[in-house]
C-alpha cells in the first residue's frame, strides 16, 4: 500500500555486511506513502481483516490478547528527532535518547544511552554523553565531507542522490493502464467480500488472489516506467547537471543540522567513545567522525 517500516534488520558487522532481524535492539520508524502503492490502502486493510478472521478460527481469545499486547508494545515509540531513530550505543547496542539538563539556570540538550539512563553502569559502563550542539556539528561535518569531491565518497553519494531524484510517484498521473488496474482491484475486493460472506475459506482463494495481485503489480510497474520516462525527459538531466555542478564546488555545504536530510542519508550513528562516533550512510559508506569532547 505504499508504506514502509524502516530498520526491520540491522547490521552487526560493517566489514562483512552481516544483518540480523531487529528484535528491538535499534529503533524502527514507519513512513506513510514512501513509494508507489500496488493496491489502495482501504483494500490492504480489508485483506488484513480477512487474514485476522482466518487466524481467529484456530486461536484462543487468550492468545489473541497476548499478541495484541505484544504488538502494542512494539509500536508505541516514535520521535521527532532524527537521531532518536538512528543513534545507538556502540557498547550495548541500545538507543540514545535526548535529555535536557539544567545547570545554574542554563538549559542544554544532551544525548545519552537509554540503557545507561535506566540501569546506571550495571550493563553499560562506558557509554559517552554528548552535548547536542557538538553532536549535531559532528554529524553535519561527516555529511559535508561526503559532499566534497573525495573519490569514492562523492561517487557513492552521487549514486544515492540519483536514486532519490529518479524515484517518481505515479499518483494523480493518468495513463492507459489506469482502467485495467482499477478493474483488477475491483475483482480483488469482490473476491475478499465473497470469501468473508461464506464464513469459510474458498478453496482456490489464495491462488486467485495471488494471480490478481501479480497482474496489478505488473501493470503498476509499467505505469511507473512510463511516468518515469516522461519525467526524466522533462527535468531529470537538468537536476543531474545541477547536482554535478554543486559537487564540483567546495562551498556546496549544508551548515545547519537538518532532521530530514539526516533521515534520508544516514542508516545509523553509533556512539563509540567520548570524542568519536561511527556513521553508516544508506549509500553504503561507513566512516568515523571526531566529536568535540566536553566535561559537564
Amino acid at each position: 500500500m505504499g508504506d514502509v517500516l524502516q530498520q526491520k534488520t540491522y547490521t552487526i558487522d560493517f566489514l562483512t555486511k552481516k544483518r540480523v532481524k531487529n528484535d528491538g535492539i535499534v529503533p524502527q520508524y514507519y513512513i506513510e506513502d514512501d513509494h508507489e502503492a500496488i493496491i489502495p490502502k482501504e483494500l490492504f486493510y480489508q485483506v488484513q481483516e480477512e487474514k485476522a478472521r482466518r487466524a481467529s478460527l484456530s486461536k484462543t481469545a487468550v492468545a489473541r490478547r497476548a499478541k495484541q499486547e505484544q504488538e502494542k508494545e512494539k509500536s508505541k515509540y516514535s520521535s521527532k528527532f532524527a537521531l532518536s531513530d538512528i543513534m545507538v550505543c556502540k557498547e550495548c547496542g541500545q538507543p540514545y535518547r535526548r535529555q535536557v539538563w539544567s545547570k545554574y539556570g542554563q538549559k542544554s540538550a544532551v544525548w545519552r544511552c537509554e540503557n545507561r539512563l535506566k540501569n546506571g553502569t550495571k550493563n553499560c559502563k562506558h557509554s559517552p554523553t554528548f552535548k547536542e550542539a557538538v553532536l549535531h556539528e559532528a554529524v553535519m561535518t561527516a555529511i559535508n565531507s561526503v559532499v566534497e569531491n573525495r573519490g569514492e565518497f562523492v561517487g557513492a553519494f552521487r549514486e544515492n542522490v540519483i536514486r532519490v531524484i529518479g524515484s517518481y510517484s505515479t499518483k494523480n498521473v493518468p495513463t492507459e493502464y489506469d482502467g485495467q488496474i482499477e478493474k483488477l482491484q475491483g475483482e480483488m475486493l469482490a473476491l475478499i467480500e465473497e470469501n468473508a460472506q461464506r464464513g469459510a475459506v474458498i478453496e482456490d482463494f489464495d491462488a486467485r488472489y495471488k494471480g490478481i495481485s501479480e497482474q496489478i503489480n505488473a501493470l503498476k510497474q509499467k505505469k511507473l516506467e512510463m511516468v518515469r520516462e516522461q519525467k526524466m525527459a522533462e527535468n531529470f538531466q537538468q537536476r543531474l547537471d545541477d547536482m554535478d555542478a554543486c559537487l564540483k564546488k567546495t562551498t556546496c555545504e549544508v551548515r545547519e543540522f537538518d532532521n530530514d536530510l539526516v533521515r534520508r542519508l544516514l542508516q545509523s550513528v553509533k556512539a563509540v567513545k567520548d570524542d568519536l562516533i561511527e556513521l553508516q550512510f544508506k549509500s553504503g559508506i561507513v566512516m568515523n567522525q571526531r566529536v568535540s569532547y566536553f566535561d559537564y
